[in-house]
């Protein structure tokens, strides 16, 4: 599996050569110089080579995979799925944890296994028109 290189070091208004910019994310000159054929955008027009900060920030923030989804109102996330799934039989449960938020929870349609999404009291009850919605104590 490929290391993931943060850009967190990256300083935007420097220049780098392909070896200091090595040493700031911990990769190979190697690696630097790979990633010109997927983006990475050099000042090649003269030696050595240079690499702007920002450049090298952003091709760096553009290959981290958006772990953010937009889940439809009445959609979950199931974990052993890994997506976002119905419930099953259009039935959940909820769980309060506050006076205004909590959770709700049901049975995935693919493989059953339970799925969770939190919620407010308001959009709780907006889905109460389309799912059944039971109510849960916390003891």
């Amino acid at each position: 599996m490929a290391k993931q290189v943060s850009a967190h070091g990256v300083k935007i208004h420097r220049q780098y050569t392909y070896d200091a910019a090595a040493d700031v994310l911990g990769v190979s000159d190697q690696t630097v110089r790979g990633w010109r054929p997927l983006g990475l955008l050099v000042l090649d027009s003269q030696k050595p080579h240079l690499i702007l900060g920002h450049e090298l920030k952003r091709f760096l923030e553009s290959r981290i995979p958006k772990a953010r989804r937009k889940f439809k109102p009445d959609e979950f996330y199931c974990m052993s799925c890994r997506a976002p799934r119905g419930p099953y039989g259009a039935m959940a449960d909820y769980v309060p944890f506050k006076a205004v938020r909590g959770r709700l929870v049901s049975l995935c349609v693919v493989c059953e296994t339970p799925c969770n999404r939190f919620v407010s009291l308001k959009t709780c009850t907006e889905l109460a028109k389309t799912l059944t919605i039971a109510t849960r104590d916390t003891c």
